[in-house]
């Protein structure tokens, strides 16, 4: 499949994330034979995945509830097979539904996912990204936000390099609405994954390791290369779920959902 240019591979494998959806959306679409409808809860500003799946094609929703995100991304991504909401659509059903990096801020992911399949064909997938809550992202996460290393080390990087005041000059102009209230709450195991599916009357079809490792700390020190980024992501390929960083995955309702 050609799909539109994609962002260079970052510490979080956001484009390995972003080719495992295109991948399996039209994946869906060949095998439905037809045109498909996609929705995506906790589409933000729509700046890390939203506007590729609306590039590609599909007729696509985004829903969050942070205004100055939504109203970013129908500034940017504003498109005739696009729309971005506040609230859930009512009388729609979509054929696939998206939670990229959402489930780990979920209160009650259990219920949100129970009352988003209602949304969904039967047919239709769940595509979906988490952290692993005990790998090496969320531990170097854990130790920075404790000690505080990566603002200490990013502003030696930038004092080095003689660029503080073109970074700040190139954040302020690009001023992108970014909800970083919402920290994690949820903290997934492999097991623990699947007892939530299974608490919402769905199963695990496929997962997919995205990275070893991959936080702000690790992207301003060790993971500083293109070469070593794209080894971040390849080595993940051979390692044991346990082992990964981040985990793409699809689900699928159960026969009696």
């Amino acid at each position: 499949m050609n799909y539109p240019e994609l962002p260079p591979e970052d510490v979080y494998a956001t484009t390995k994330k972003i080719r495992f959806v295109l991948d399996h959306l039209y994946k869906c679409k060949k095998e439905k034979n037809k045109e498909i409808k996609v929705l995506e809860f906790g589409c933000g500003n729509a700046l890390l995945l939203g506007q590729y799946v609306i590039k590609s094609g599909y007729d696509y929703v985004g829903v969050d509830f942070h205004k100055p995100s939504i109203e970013y991304a129908r500034s940017e991504y504003s498109a005739d097979n696009a729309r971005f909401l506040l609230t859930l659509p009512e009388n729609e059903r979509f054929d696939v539904l998206l939670f990229s990096e959402v489930l780990e801020h979920l209160d009650d992911p259990i219920s949100v996912l129970n009352k988003s399949k209602s949304l969904l064909n039967n047919d239709g997938i769940i595509i979906c990204s988490i952290p692993n809550g005990y790998g090496l992202t969320e531990i170097e996460k854990y130790v920075d936000k404790k000690l505080g290393l990566y603002q200490k080390i990013r502003w030696i990087v930038r004092l080095i390099r003689k660029i503080v005041k073109k970074e700040r000059a190139k954040v302020e102009q690009l001023n992108i609405p970014y909800n970083i209230e919402s920290g994690h709450v949820q903290f997934f195991t492999i097991s623990k994954l699947n007892h939530v599916l299974n608490k919402a009357d769905l199963s695990l079809k496929l997962i997919q390791n995205g990275s070893v490792m991959g936080a702000d700390l690790s992207g301003v020190t060790i993971l500083r290369s293109k070469s070593l980024i794209k080894l971040n992501t390849v080595i993940a390929n051979y390692l044991p779920k346990w082992a990964a960083a981040t985990w793409h995955f699809v689900v699928v309702k159960n026969n009696n959902s």
